[in-house]
């Protein structure tokens, strides 16, 4: 019988996020999936300042998640079935609703540094309903 067990995390801060993820290990299960929501929110909301003068906490977070989940899917794989792989989600909204300023990163370059770490990348655009033809 397997465990299905949802734990639900809500941190404030860059640096909650990244203590939460690096003691992901200590758990009694090891989770298989891993999300983070709104990683946009964490990176601008860091004390690192402008992110398009320094891309590192963004490539921290990134490499974490993915160490972090290797290393899950090893522990997940050495139990008795060995069939485990933790996989990871992450949620970015490129382009901040009103925050056109100097400071926000480009998305391309923040992308390019999330791609290095994460397999998968699947984005979603607006679709903007078509006007009816008129006769």
């Amino acid at each position: 019988m397997s465990d299905h067990n949802v734990k639900f995390v809500y941190v404030k801060t860059l640096e909650e996020l990244v203590e939460d993820i690096a003691s992901l290990h200590e758990l009694a299960s090891p989770p298989s999936l891993i999300i983070v929501d709104g990683l946009d929110h964490y990176l601008h909301g860091s004390r690192v300042g402008p992110l398009q003068d320094d891309l590192s906490p963004v490539a921290h977070v990134a490499a974490l998640l993915h160490d972090t989940a290797a290393f899950l899917s090893q522990l997940l794989q050495n139990r008795a079935d060995g069939q485990g792989l933790c996989r990871v989600m992450v949620s970015f909204q490129s382009e901040c609703e009103g925050s056109r300023d100097s400071e926000a990163l480009a998305p391309e370059l923040l992308l390019s540094v999330l791609d290095r770490y994460l397999q998968v990348r699947c984005t979603l655009e607006e679709v903007k309903p078509l006007l009816p033809m008129q006769l």
